[in-house]
């Protein structure tokens, strides 16, 4: 694959109008100005240089030595926050130490069905799931910073006191850590020193640079190995994120990811140049009209500039490829490019805003969660098939109903509306991913209905049934844990619907108020 390399002074990715200098009269003479030409306008744009070339002198304003307090104040909050952070993975690695010890008292006293690193993982979870209930962490974020912690201080010693002093940070260590599982155990230690001493006057990403080259220089059969699993690996993702965007994200190979990247840039590239040049030509038959007295045809009359720039393009061209294009993959199976599923997405429209567009906007949201366009989700209804009611309580805003042992389909959907996420503390997985729980056991004689029934994600599900962690559920989804050292915790679902707030005049015409409902 060739890039293409822009010229010195070409910006690839701005986003403001290309702008054109004027051709050489034939003669090689600057043409005369117009009369009616706005005179030069001083440039806004501030020289490169003084006029000697020298450099200014410090500034003699008076603020240097607030400044210097301000740096002094800067730098000590940054070593305590480092030192801080060394303190959290030092505790983090002795409850590691911790578990490792009940692990291998549980395999002495009794077999367990789960292998020991099985075994191992659900303990350390249990542990640090309570520490994130103070923390507001997730119990994943502090599971893979526990064995982050545990793998610092049994192979990579030396980086402790640097960490302890300050010398670097825990964000340097995670760099180091990240690229390190390729290295041959032989030269281990000429990895952490070499990062290390990289690491003492670098920056976080610059290290995480130095340390993914290195890596890969030492262990070059360990890094093919490491391709072919990732690779195997590879999937996409959805992010999302405020005011009704997402973020797509795919883990592809790095030659195909640059391919295609390349390829939305260029297509952006034409596609901008080509309506600059559409919006000039216009420019030109308007003032030649206006010149000769002449009207505008229709087509000029009704001329839009294409006002998008290069990366709003390139988002575009993203979405339209996808959307509107039948990979070879699928031109070539039986169904010869025809959808083998359709998709499912659930929007929660305030029926008011449905009804009558110039209603107070409430947000429309996906599954109940995520807030979308209002715009885009009506027009999604306009096209949808068929509708779904849920009804909520006015006062609570809360779920009240939607129109064996194995829950009803209309009880899934009842939860899933209700509940929304995993109903354990901290928690955010949605409730389409996570599993239906009976919180009082079917085998202890716990019934299959609502109110026995919460979505829990198959890892706190898991944790559930395996760990000391006791729940109740307290009416509406809401639900009461005990953590295994006695505290207790309660977990409530967010309001679904709208809720309606007592006004001071509660009076109502009949006759000439409009209806309540």
């Amino acid at each position: 694959m060739t890039a293409t390399t822009p010229p010195p002074n070409s910006n690839p990715d701005a986003d403001e109008p290309i702008r054109r200098a004027p051709k050489h009269r034939p003669d090689g003479t600057s043409p005369p100005p117009s009369p009616n030409a706005a005179p030069d306008k001083p440039s806004r744009r501030a020289p490169k240089h003084r006029p000697d070339g020298t450099t200014p002198p410090p500034e003699t304003d008076g603020l240097n030595d607030a400044l210097a307090a301000i740096e002094g104040m800067v730098l000590n909050g940054a070593k305590l926050e480092q030192v801080g952070a060394f303190m959290k993975m030092m505790g983090l690695a002795q409850a590691y130490t911790v578990t490792e010890h009940r692990t291998y008292t549980q395999l002495q006293e009794r077999s367990s069905v789960a292998s020991p690193d099985d075994l191992l993982r659900l303990n350390l979870r249990s542990i640090v799931a309570e520490f994130g209930i103070h923390t507001n962490e997730s119990d994943t974020a502090l599971l893979n910073r526990a064995y982050d912690a545990h793998r610092l201080g049994t192979d990579f010693v030396g980086w402790l006191d640097p960490l302890r002093e300050a010398e670097v940070t825990m964000r340097h260590a995670r760099a180091l850590l990240r690229h390190a599982g390729i290295v041959p155990d032989g030269r281990r230690d000429e990895y952490a020193t070499k990062v290390l001493e990289f690491a003492k006057g670098e920056t976080v990403a610059a290290t995480d640079a130095f340390a993914r080259k290195l890596a890969a220089e030492l262990g070059a059969e360990e890094f093919e190995a490491a391709f072919e699993h990732e690779y195997q690996a590879r999937h996409v993702t959805i992010e999302d994120r405020d005011f009704g965007m997402s973020r797509i994200t795919a883990d592809i190979p790095t030659l195909q990811a640059h391919a295609m990247y390349d390829l939305m840039q260029q297509q952006a590239k034409a596609l901008r140049e080509e309506h600059v040049n559409e919006a000039d030509e216009h420019r030109c038959r308007v003032r030649d009209a206006q010149a000769r007295g002449e009207a505008l045809s229709p087509a000029d009359a009704e001329f839009i500039e294409d006002p998008r720039t290069v990366r709003q393009l390139m988002a575009d061209l993203f979405v339209e490829t996808f959307l509107t294009t039948t990979p070879q993959s699928m031109r070539e199976y039986d169904a010869k490019g025809h959808s083998r599923v359709t998709a499912t997405v659930s929007i929660v429209i305030p029926v008011l805003n449905l009804l009558n567009p110039d209603a107070p906007r409430d947000v429309a949201t996906l599954n109940g969660m995520m807030p979308v366009s209002m715009t885009e989700a009506r027009d999604m209804a306009s096209k949808a098939k068929c509708f779904q009611r849920i009804l909520t309580d006015p006062i609570t805003g809360h779920v009240v109903t939607v129109d064996s042992r194995t829950p009803t389909p209309s009880m899934r959907r009842f939860l899933q509306a209700r509940d929304q996420v995993c109903l354990f503390p901290s928690c955010r997985r949605p409730a389409h991913q996570s599993e239906l729980d009976h919180t009082k056991p079917w085998a202890a004689g716990g019934n299959t209905d609502v109110e026995n029934l919460g979505h829990l994600c198959p890892k706190h599900h898991t944790l559930k049934h395996q760990r000391p962690w006791e729940c109740e559920q307290l009416g509406n989804g809401k639900v009461r844990w005990r953590t295994p050292r006695g505290e207790w915790v309660t977990v409530e679902p967010r309001p679904v619907g709208p809720i309606f707030k007592p006004v001071d005049d509660q009076s109502y015409d009949a006759i000439n108020d409009p209806a309540p409902f």
